[in-house]
């Protein structure tokens, strides 16, 4: 394997390296990016792989003979499974395929304006007055890992001065702030909340609306559409909420992606 920093997308597998998860709710948006990327024809195939579910990663790439492999991290940051679980699996690829390692999705400077934009659209779609809005970003959190929580605040931080300065706070599901302390410092009548989860999955479908303090079990996205967009207004703790899908359902994602490799290959070009 040799690792590089521009790919040639005529002859390259683009590979979405994922987390995964061991309790699946709902579709995988991960799959859904994949076939997505399959249909724009811009890659010799696009493939995905997962550390905790089937297409393990591993077995995936043992399966890789394309002279280029182009790997896009799909986690919202740098840490651990970036930085040291996914190389050693590439560490496994043939060595005659060349291995281009991009940044994880969620460091991509679009995402903060695809974070932006779905929020804009529940505001316009629901006629909400901006003036009684707040926003919450919501992500998993590693305490291990404070640099990822740092990435995240700075991003809800570019989010609040796209919107204006709309009130703008990340929380998280495994470190403080923990997502359901947002009563707190919540002063608006509305709250729309925005997941930064890429894969989805249970934390999207259940811990993200448990924390809120949405018990209604009709409500979560696994048992919903999967197009919608967003589902409210909800109550609780005497506020209106509206639930964003996360961010991996985006639509726009399929562009971010693609850009992501464009823009290495316009590095070296």
């Amino acid at each position: 394997m040799t690792l590089k920093s521009t790919p040639d997308p005529a002859i390259t597998t683009l590979l979405l390296a994922a987390h995964g998860s061991s309790r699946p709710g709902g579709h995988n948006p991960v799959r859904q990016l994949t076939e997505r990327l399959k249909a724009k024809h811009l890659f010799a195939d696009v493939r995905c792989g997962f550390l905790k579910e089937p297409p393990l990663l591993g077995d995936v790439l043992s399966e890789i003979t394309a002279p280029e492999l182009t790997v896009i991290p799909m986690l919202t940051g740098h840490g651990f499974i970036t930085d040291e679980l996914i190389p050693e699996a590439l560490l496994a690829v043939n060595n005659s395929t060349t291995v281009h390692l991009c940044n994880p999705l969620g460091t991509a400077q679009p995402i903060a304006d695809v974070m932006a934009q779905r929020a804009r659209l529940v505001i316009n779609k629901q006629n909400l007055n901006p003036d009684q809005v707040s926003i919450l970003i919501t992500a998993h959190g590693n305490a291990a890992n404070p640099e990822n929580a740092r990435q995240t605040k700075a991003l809800a931080a570019r989010i609040e001065g796209l919107l204006g300065d709309i009130m703008t706070k990340a929380a998280f599901i495994e470190e403080a702030p923990l997502i359901s302390g947002w009563p707190q410092w919540t002063k608006t009548e509305n709250l729309i909340v925005l997941p930064f989860l890429i894969g989805g999955g249970m934390h999207g479908a259940e811990d993200v609306p448990v924390m809120l303090g949405i018990d209604d079990k009709n409500h979560p996205f696994v048992l919903r559409d999967n197009d919608a967009p967003f589902i409210g207004p909800l109550k609780a703790h005497g506020h209106s909420i509206w639930l964003c899908q996360a961010l991996g359902y985006e639509d726009a994602l399929v562009d971010v992606i693609i850009g992501l490799a464009q823009q290495q290959l316009k590095i070296n070009g």
